[in-house]
């Protein structure tokens, strides 16, 4: 018997789609001989071996998500240099949609061959093969700074963020300044990544990328919630907004925060806790650099990257002065040892499958065997087997007390919440049926499988968490689960149940 790895209910071999919750199933693809990329049916993953134009040979999968997978790739003409292959698949229904992601993959092979700059990725190549929509770009082998956060336990300290910090300026005040202007409108940790080899940071997935006008109206409203703008989701975007995302990305390195819990509110700081609350180590002049960089109007904010990195370097002299036997150990945090541990640390997978999965910690959709998440930069977790899970939570009835539904805990970590298809989020445990009021928070709170014991965390949520009675206080602290722990999340009472 087989079981669904989204719900656990049981699911025939040959099924594609869960009959219970709908989720698409692991489905074997072929692997036999040195295969070309048009061989393959329109959703199956390259196997490790697969020729690409007769030049870019697969090496193992690295990432991606629902609308396609990155390659590490050697190029075959040139004496097998490493390349990422960067793919788009075709799989929409709606004709529009798939217009759209065509035009903006399309956008961001032409954007990328137009820029020249240390911090953006070198494009070599882009070309149609087998319905499939290919980019081959300099490879990176470190990691993103999502990945690295949740590394280093949820926040970096004041000089490796600053340093970090000033190169991204550099980009942005590079893009800014092309004619037009380029706005990225989508900076969050997960897409800045850290080459160990060049000591230098490094701009991801420009799809989104715009050349804009200063202040141009209308303009789509994409970019990540809690990193974005007010004015983005207005239909407006231009330099000072990219401003903005940086202050965010940096808040949420130097406090552990993620802005992504409170996307509308958490800046607004006569209301919420200050930087220097979150995290007293900091600085009041770096406090005063993230309030100004995360102001609501866009006036209020440093006019340019330019004017922001200056003001980064003038602090950084002051740190060093301040704290100069700790430069040493922070440059060491923002371009070595670690960056070359979570580089090497993406292992090829076994054997290829096509399966959508969801990210334990974001609860956005991904590939099937992503090390880490796009979205958030998780690392995810080692499966485990459905029939060998053995914790679950019950949903038990608000007036008998009797359970009404069995949610497995089949992955190391799971992420119980309320799924928004519109915002791409589903939890492991979706409460959202039992949720009539709509008190559970879409990332509401995690479980997690560790030393041979459940946890459980609150994820910064609206309505709380409360084990046995007690709210869980703070957040993002772990508490150890027992069998027959009650929990409440927003209105909806579970039982904790782990044993056979």
């Amino acid at each position: 018997m087989k079981f669904c790895a989204r719900c656990g209910s049981p699911v025939q071999p040959d099924d594609l789609f869960c009959s219970e919750c709908g989720a698409r199933q692991v489905v074997p693809a072929s692997s036999e001989g040195r295969p070309r990329g048009s061989a393959f049916p329109p959703l199956a993953e390259l196997p490790s071996g697969t020729v690409l134009r007769d030049r870019y040979e697969i090496i193992r999968r690295v990432g991606g998500g629902g609308m396609g997978n990155v390659y590490q790739a050697r190029d075959l003409h040139l004496q097998g240099a490493v390349r990422a292959v960067k793919e788009m698949i075709e799989m929409f229904s709606d004709p529009t949609l798939r217009e759209k992601a065509i035009r903006d993959f399309q956008r961001e092979a032409r954007l990328l061959a137009s820029l020249r700059h240390p911090s953006i990725p070198v494009i070599y190549d882009h070309f149609v093969e087998g319905g499939r929509y290919y980019l081959v770009m300099e490879f990176i082998a470190g990691g993103d700074l999502a990945t690295r956060q949740q590394l280093v336990g949820g926040r970096f300290d004041e000089l490796t963020v600053t340093m970090w910090a000033i190169q991204i300026c550099d980009v942005l005040d590079y893009l800014h300044t092309r004619q037009p202007p380029i706005i990225y409108r989508d900076l969050k940790p997960a897409n800045v990544m850290v080459d160990p080899e060049a000591n230098r940071v490094v701009l991801i997935d420009f799809g989104i990328a715009r050349v804009v006008a200063p202040r141009e109206k209308g303009v789509t409203a994409i970019g990540t919630m809690g990193y974005a703008p007010p004015e983005l989701f207005a239909g407006q975007a231009e330099p000072r907004s990219d401003i903005y995302s940086l202050g965010a990305t940096m808040f949420h390195l130097l406090t552990g925060v993620d802005p992504r819990d409170q996307p509308l509110l958490i800046f607004d700081f006569t209301r919420n806790p200050t930087p220097r609350q979150l995290n007293p180590e900091l600085t009041p002049e770096m406090e005063r650099i993230l309030m100004r960089a995360v102001a609501h109007a866009p006036e209020d904010r440093f006019a340019s990257a330019r004017e922001m990195k200056g003001v980064l370097e003038a602090h950084l002299a002051l740190l060093r002065e301040r704290y100069g036997d700790r430069v040493e150990h922070a440059y060491r945090m923002a371009f070595g040892d670690l960056v070359r541990r979570v580089g090497s640390d993406v292992a090829p997978r076994i054997g290829p499958a096509v399966e959508t999965v969801y990210c334990s910690y974001c609860g956005v959709s991904i590939g099937a065997d992503d090390l880490y998440c796009a979205y958030c930069g998780a690392r995810q977790p080692i499966e485990v087997e459905p029939i060998h899970a053995s914790a679950r939570l019950l949903v038990l009835d608000a007036r008998s007390g009797d359970a009404q539904a069995m949610h497995a805990l089949l992955k190391e970590s799971n992420l119980i919440g309320r799924a928004d298809p519109i915002s791409g989020v589903f939890p492991d445990v979706d409460l959202s049926p039992y949720d009539p009021g709509a008190k559970v928070s879409r990332r509401h709170a995690r479980i997690w499988r560790a030393e041979g014991r459940y946890w459980i965390e609150d994820l910064a949520s609206v309505n709380g968490t409360f084990l046995n009675g007690r709210r869980l206080l703070p957040p993002r602290t772990p508490h150890v689960l027992q069998d027959g722990d009650r929990l409440r999340i927003g209105e909806v009472s579970l039982l904790f149940r782990h044993g056979e």
